[in-house]
């Protein structure tokens, strides 16, 4: 947690207020995010369909917490029924995963 008066916090705030990619990368960044979008890319998947295509070194603690900040951020929603809990892009995490779609494609070397 960062103090309200570190240079820190005033440099997130500025970045927050005024910078839409800062927004974005905020909203997906952490370990495991990254992974769940490209995991629902056209998919609808259930919470246990998750811990069989993502590694196993992912903790339920931890998968449970990036799809709460996810749903959080309005990237994903869970439809939940008596029988299953399904998650699936959202509009604007379809537009964020186009996103990183297309930076996938870039090449750095």
């Amino acid at each position: 947690m960062k103090k309200e008066s570190s240079t820190n916090s005033a440099n997130d705030t500025i970045l927050q207020n005024y910078c839409n990619a800062h927004k974005i990368l905020s909203k997906i960044s952490g370990r495991w995010k990254v992974s769940i979008l490209f995991a629902l890319d056209e998919n609808i998947l259930s919470y246990s369909d998750f811990k069989t295509v993502l590694p196993s070194s992912i903790t339920d603690r931890m998968l449970a917490k990036q799809l709460k900040e996810l749903q959080e951020a309005e990237l994903i929603e869970n439809n939940k029924d008596k029988v299953k809990s399904e998650y699936f892009l959202t509009k604007t995490g379809e537009k964020v995963l186009n996103l990183l779609l297309h930076i996938n494609t870039l090449d750095f070397s």
